[in-house]
């Protein structure tokens, strides 16, 4: 299927409300397809920035495909997992990062955090094409990382068809950042996995409380999308004469 065929057949399936999103690691800026626009090209802007997990939300909505570099990054998080390197050092995160009411209790924390999504190394790429999956294609836009939001039992269908032949299991992630949790993490381990997000990743995405993000290798989106007419949609409980407990 091309990317505009797994798309479609997702969301007419799943009745999504969104259309996937795909992401694109990009190695040097000499590597970019020719004509393609940079983020803020439609806008009157002069040097425009935002988060990375908005950007992704911008898509969500349809913009893109378009590409992004660190100068457009006003998150750090956001910029690490690009893959652009810290945008600042680690201990200056936290004057607004550690301490109650905000991300982490401690820098050990945080460390650990960063260090549990397989963080990619600092300037490892130096910019990221983000669009919808629909308007990306097999050769110059071919995606690394395929972004599903989705209700949860939307992401249980989609799960369950991945591993209906091969009967592997996937690991949701939780408690890091949006963005981390589901760049560098997927890209590496080569596996899909699905988030609660967090509440700048969510708010940047304008994710529903209800919606949760599924997160896909490119190259395995095929064995879910192919599987989806195959599983098994309704329960046999109801058949049953079941005694509740009171």
């Amino acid at each position: 299927m091309t990317p505009e065929q797994l798309s479609q057949t997702l969301v007419k399936s799943e009745a999504l409300n969104y259309n996937p999103i795909a992401v694109k690691f990009v190695t040097s800026l000499s590597d970019l397809p020719e004509g393609l626009q940079q983020f803020g090209a439609s806008s009157e802007a002069s040097g425009p920035k935002s988060f990375l997990c908005a950007m992704w939300g911008d898509c969500l909505r349809g913009a893109g495909p378009f590409y992004t570099t660190k100068e457009h990054q006003l998150c750090g998080g956001g910029a690490i997992s690009a893959g652009f390197g810290s945008l600042l050092p680690i201990e200056v995160a936290e004057k607004f990062m550690i301490g109650d009411g905000k991300l982490f209790g401690s820098m050990d924390a945080l460390r650990c955090s960063m260090a549990s999504t397989m963080p990619f190394e600092d300037g490892e790429f130096e910019a990221q094409i983000v669009g919808p999956l629909a308007s990306m294609n097999d050769d110059t836009l071919r995606p690394d990382v395929v972004l599903i939001v989705c209700k949860c039992f939307q992401g249980q269908h989609i799960l369950r068809a991945y591993g209906f032949d091969t009967g592997e299991l996937v690991h949701g992630i939780a408690g890091g950042s949006t963005c981390e949790m589901v760049s560098s993490y997927v890209l590496k381990s080569g596996k899909p996995t699905f988030t609660l997000g967090d509440t700048g990743g969510n708010a940047g995405l304008a994710l529903e409380p209800d919606e949760i993000l599924l997160a896909f290798p490119y190259d395995k989106l095929a064995i879910a999308v192919n599987n989806l007419p195959r599983i098994c949609r309704t329960s046999t409980m109801h058949r049953h004469n079941i005694v509740h407990e009171r």
